[in-house]
């Protein structure tokens, strides 16, 4: 594998091998070429399988980009086998496989943002709680951040102080439980319950 395109810092980070490493750049200084090249070296010099590599962005355009420039090192190897993708697609694929151990089917809808508040909304409703004091929208971006926060519902049930964190806590255990009969998750989850899991 050639290397020399890359700078003696580059060069360290792509063959160091046996633990984390972190590589602490600026915009435009090449991270996505170290990653690249890094994945590459790791199959083509260490013979790892690339379906034993787990490469994991922030934005489905990076992981695009890293692929066809993993392509271009290596023709010759497969590398559709790399998972590879941002946080929350690598974890759905993940809940595709496993989360029938949390009691889902494997064809699971995603809710975005607005079936998420409709259900949140109806759930509001049904709780006979007031939608001034508690909007969907309001409700919807506390549950997003305990979520974000790895707190399941049942769990933050005994954390809420106040009227409004216990009525909110109601409607997050309410929300969860409809999601499951509906079998679906929202984005939030695909991360949460991949830990989870």
């Amino acid at each position: 594998m050639n290397l020399s395109s890359l700078n003696p810092q580059q060069k360290q980070a792509v063959e160091y091998v046996g633990g984390p490493i972190l590589i602490f750049a600026g915009a435009g200084t090449g991270k996505t070429r170290v990653l690249t090249h890094k994945i590459a070296y790791l199959i083509e010099e260490k013979d790892l399988p690339p379906e034993h590599i787990l490469a994991v962005t922030f934005t489905n355009k990076a992981a695009k980009e890293m692929r066809e420039r993993i392509h271009n090192l290596l023709p010759h190897i497969p590398t559709d086998l790399i998972k590879m993708g941002t946080f929350h697609s690598i974890c759905a694929r993940i809940l595709r496989k496993e989360i029938y151990k949390l009691g889902y089917t494997a064809g699971f809808t995603i809710y975005d943002q607005q079936d998420a508040r409709t259900l949140i909304k109806s759930i509001i409703k049904q709780l006979n709680f007031s939608t001034q004091q508690f909007t969907p929208n309001a409700s919807n971006a506390f549950i997003s951040k305990l979520k974000n926060n790895l707190v399941l519902p049942n769990s933050y049930v005994n954390e809420a102080t106040g009227y409004w964190e216990e009525k909110a806590a109601q409607i997050y255990i309410e929300y969860q439980k409809q999601l499951k009969q509906n079998n679906a998750v929202d984005f939030d989850d695909l991360i949460l319950l991949t830990i989870e899991l």
